[in-house]
């Protein structure tokens, strides 16, 4: 499908694909075959979109600090599954013709050293790349996010202002422009510092019954939304 004729892109966009393990008990399947249907959908609508449209920086929210809490059995397999997906990513044809930058946001050090592994293999074959830039969120939090800038403020001895706060988050992005979230309406601690301008856009169903056309449609309605950031404006 070409891309739909928008004037206004988001230049940040970031999504929450909310429900793959509900979608696999709806289904009365094994709950981790949620969350692969969930990365195939990932793929498929990023793989249309860096190739289609002039977005230059996603996020996905893949795991927060909170699901950490979660049974090892389950993190484990989420782990097996995001190093298959980072290897994936780091030999895509897609990925390399379109000079896509591949990278995570969160606390790396609490990840295990398998996926760090993997992680560095798709970093590593695409560093070079400035393009476009792709980012899972793993280990992330956004009030965490906040609480260490703040700490590298002051451990440098320097005045916590807004201009250094966001100079010291997780990544140097800029402020998301687009929030697309599937199966619930709210952010869940994601991107909390840059969020204060983010539109947002809710899609009623499970990330794995998410279709090129609902992905679309969100990029239609950031389209025709009127952006004033505060400033007074028709």
């Amino acid at each position: 499908m070409k891309a739909p004729k928008i004037k206004n892109y988001p230049t940040h966009l970031c999504i929450i694909p909310d429900g793959c393990r509900r979608w696999a008990i709806k289904k009365k399947i094994g709950t981790i075959e949620g969350h692969k249907k969930g990365i195939e959908v990932l793929e498929n609508l990023g793989r249309w979109s860096i190739g289609n449209t002039p977005i230059k920086y996603y996020t996905v929210y893949g795991l927060s600090y909170e699901n950490l809490q979660r049974p090892a059995v389950v993190l484990n397999y989420l782990y097996d599954l995001y190093s298959e997906h980072f290897l994936k990513l780091a030999e895509d044809k897609d990925i390399h013709k379109n000079k896509v930058s591949i990278d995570i946001v969160g606390r790396a050090d609490l990840l295990p050293r398998k996926l760090l592994n993997a992680i560095k293999v798709a970093q590593d074959s695409t560093s070079m790349y400035e393009k476009k830039f792709f980012r899972i969120a793993l280990a992330y939090s956004g009030r965490q996010e906040i609480v260490d800038s703040a700490k590298k403020i002051t451990n440098d001895g320097g005045e916590i202002t807004e201009e250094k706060i966001s100079r010291n988050l997780y990544s140097n992005a800029p402020d998301p422009d687009l929030l697309v979230r599937t199966a619930e309406k709210r952010i869940s601690n994601f991107m909390l510092w840059g969020s204060a301008y983010m539109e947002l856009y809710f899609i009623d169903k499970y990330w794995p019954d998410v279709t090129l056309r609902d992905y679309i449609n969100a990029l239609k309605d950031f389209d025709k939304r009127k952006r004033r950031f505060g400033k007074y404006g028709g």
